[in-house]
């Protein structure tokens, strides 16, 4: 009984050490790169973003995980139109700023300062950052402010304003998910003071020119983000090390619970889980094939099957510039390559799109945590059609599509077609093996060779216009289907420009369907797009996965909403 009980102590005491928290009061973040920039105008991805949204405060904020709604924050209310928030013709927006709030330094947050916050991103106008999301609504078209081209000065004024403690936004035209772009981390708030007292733009027309388009490496804001009135502020930034943010009791509500998050830069995915496993960290990032071995760590959760919105496709380039990469091969139908112009035939299209064996793709590839879409549109997202029709592997319906492609030549000629994946990407890889087998099942004059490039050399001939066929994926920057069908299927949008894509009718339903204000005709109206970039197969949309993240447990009030960038701090303790 003696030596039982001895060891059931000491059991006891093995266990309360083991689940003794370390570093109370402090989350320990392992991530596998390095900042950017931190300046509003030059960031565009959830790293940065993630700084930015515990650092700076927003108009407006995500209520919850739900990815479409919000609650006021700066604001004192969300404006509508029932409390005059948002004009009758819906293109003025008002929002009245909650009286009191102070930036961390204890000066005041003014409407002037969210002027400038908004102004400062137009005029710098960034290649790096997010400000065409704002373009397009403010000036009814999403391109760079440049010095001498449409977009001017007179239109930055009148475009953001501020009237009082209001700020009122005036835009070409009504756009309906205009609130879920002001609730981006992009477009938050910080002090015109610090900016100017840093040498930033000094907020005059004389200067705005200089300002345009800068270089990262100019900003005052790259490695410390400007002043703001969010629960954190930067404490410490060892460039490519470690990022320390401390909370700010200047905060407009209670302070934080914690009183510090601390990024450590790991790059190496062992190390990150290994710290997660003995509690140096507290969240880590790595890859889904780890998930089994780390559910294993006592003390470490793992919150599977996150809704992501972001989708996976193909893309197809109907006008391929064969200029110096031999892609075309003999630039003919003669089995020796293919022709610039060979996507340009929709039964092609089409043929492709019945070649995929999208159960392999789901069960094997995805091992199950993925599902096939019918649609550039994503569940989660308003105007989603589950109902509408999805592709289909069938070799009989690419048999008679090939057969009928460029009257006949494609299947009788053959032809050889080399298809590009991002280097390191096995996933990419994958799938484009899995389009092989399915090609080249149909018939053996078909011929497609799996190729592999660097990221930058793939994005690089992706713009330029040299790319036959390639994966792509667009996660959503917000949560409304316009997010999706202007940048997947408008003819100014991103992907249509790098495919050489155009199609007025649907260029048509998207601008009706953005202009729509009734939720229910908008619902109508992007079903209508559904369909139609369905039968034009303008992409073949793949799968939509679901994501997963790892903690201590020691870890509580975590949210996961998909828009998010990554982690608000302020609502978790340890």
């Amino acid at each position: 009984m003696l030596k039982y009980s001895l060891l059931a102590a000491l059991l006891t005491l093995g266990l309360a050490q083991a689940q003794t928290v370390k570093n109370p009061g402090v989350i320990v973040e392992a991530v596998d790169s390095d900042w950017t920039s931190l300046d509003p105008v030059a960031c565009y991805d959830l790293v940065c973003g993630e700084v930015l949204q515990n650092t700076l405060d927003t108009l407006i904020f995500y209520d919850g995980a739900n990815p479409g709604k919000f609650i006021p924050w700066l604001a004192t209310a969300l404006p509508t139109k029932q409390n005059g928030g948002i004009s009758a013709d819906g293109k003025t927006y008002t929002f009245k700023l909650r009286p009191g709030t102070k930036f961390s330094d204890g000066s005041p947050l003014t409407a002037q300062d969210v002027v400038y916050s908004f102004q400062r991103m137009l005029v710098a106008s960034s290649e790096d950052g997010a400000v065409t999301l704002l373009t397009e609504p403010l000036f009814g078209d999403a391109d760079y402010v440049r010095p001498g081209k449409k977009f001017s000065w007179d239109l930055i004024q009148k475009a953001v304003k501020a009237n009082g403690n209001d700020v009122i936004f005036t835009l070409a035209k009504p756009f309906s998910p205009f609130l879920s772009v002001v609730a981006l981390p992009y477009f938050a708030v910080y002090s015109k003071a610090d900016a100017l007292k840093r040498g930033e733009w000094d907020g005059t027309v004389a200067s705005w020119e200089k300002s345009n388009n800068p270089k990262l490496e100019d900003s005052k804001f790259a490695a410390n983000p400007p002043i703001g009135s969010g629960p954190f502020a930067l404490e410490r930034y060892d460039v490519g090390k470690t990022l320390t943010l401390k909370r700010n009791d200047n905060f407009w509500q209670t302070p934080a619970k914690l009183s510090r998050v601390i990024f450590e830069v790991v790059k190496d995915e062992n190390t990150r889980i290994q710290m997660l496993k003995v509690g140096d960290a507290d969240l880590v990032g790595f890859t889904r094939a780890q998930v089994p071995q780390v559910s294993s760590f006592p003390g470490v959760v793992i919150t599977d099957n996150i809704p992501n919105l972001g989708l996976d496709f193909i893309f197809m380039n109907e006008k391929i510039d064969g200029e110096g990469t031999g892609y075309l091969g003999s630039g003919k139908l003669d089995g020796k390559g293919i022709p610039a112009n060979f996507f340009s035939d929709l039964n092609v299209r089409k043929a492709f799109a019945a070649s995929v064996d999208y159960s392999a793709l789901v069960g094997d590839i995805y091992q199950g945590k993925a599902t096939q879409n019918n649609s550039m549109l994503i569940r989660g997202i308003a105007g989603f059609d589950p109902n509408a029709p999805k592709y289909k592997f069938d070799k009989a319906a690419a048999t008679r599509a090939f057969k009928a492609a460029f009257g006949g030549q494609v299947w009788s000629n053959g032809f050889v077609l080399p298809v590009f994946y991002n280097s390191g990407n096995t996933t990419r890889q994958r799938i484009l093996e899995l389009l092989k087998r399915g090609i080249e099942g149909v018939s053996p004059k078909f011929k497609i060779e799996v190729r592999e490039l660097s990221r930058s050399a793939l994005f690089a001939q992706r713009s330029s216009g040299k790319m036959t066929l390639a994966l792509g994926n667009w996660t959503a920057d917000y949560a409304d289907p316009h997010n999706f069908a202007f940048p997947l299927l408008a003819s100014s949008g991103a992907f249509p420009g790098i495919v050489n894509y155009k199609n007025a009718a649907l260029d048509a339903l998207i601008d009706k369907a953005v202009d729509e204000t009734d939720p229910v005709k908008r619902v109508r109206l992007y079903a209508q797009i559904q369909r139609a970039a369905f039968n034009d197969v303008v992409h073949i949309p793949l799968v939509q996965t679901v994501g997963f993240a790892a903690n201590r447990d020691w870890v509580k009030g975590r949210i996961f909403n998909p828009i998010t960038a990554g982690d608000y701090f302020y609502l978790l303790s340890k």
